[in-house]
């Protein structure tokens, strides 16, 4: 970033190069669209290099590259279910289309503000990093947290998925 911040093209196609894929990854679940996403992500990597020095090179760059990412697909379209992929560990043997469909129309079920929490999340961010991200403290981010999961436990069981997700 050091380099980027001083023009550097060569060093943002290897970041651009590094980072494409899982921010593409995250905006297609946020977006559940892959139109919206390609439109996001074409979005964020312009806002990289037009804010590159308001990078602060003490904070983590990883955090940073999500929230311009997160901010790029605020106001994307509700996904297509066949588009979504589902977090690790969140599929059920049984029948993994209902799976996704059902949590796609749960998260969507969801306000924004969940939502964005439970996918940061589902990106391994920690509540900390979430914080930062969000402009939050972390006692909310992890109150939030909850609160969205047991919200997603009640949208999956309203929509009558046989034995809920694991």
């Amino acid at each position: 970033m050091a380099r980027i911040r001083e023009g550097d093209r060569a060093a943002y196609e290897a970041l651009y190069h590094r980072w494409r894929e899982p921010v593409f990854a995250f905006l297609l679940r946020r977006t559940g669209a892959r139109s919206a996403a390609e439109d996001a992500h074409q979005e964020a990597w312009l806002r990289v290099y037009r804010w590159r020095r308001r990078y602060d090179p003490a904070r983590p760059f990883r955090p940073w590259l999500y929230a311009i990412a997160a901010n790029a697909g605020r106001d994307a379209r509700k996904p297509e279910p066949d588009l979504f992929r589902l977090p690790p560990g969140l599929a059920a043997p049984a029948d993994p289309m209902e799976t996704r469909d059902t949590l796609v129309a749960a998260l969507h079920a969801l306000s924004p503000r969940d939502r964005r929490l439970l996918l940061l999340e589902a990106e391994g961010f920690s509540p900390a990093e979430i914080a930062g991200i969000l402009a939050l403290n972390s006692g909310a981010v992890r109150t939030g947290l909850h609160r969205a999961h047991v919200r997603t436990a009640a949208a999956i069981a309203a929509l009558g998925f046989p034995g809920g997700l694991p």
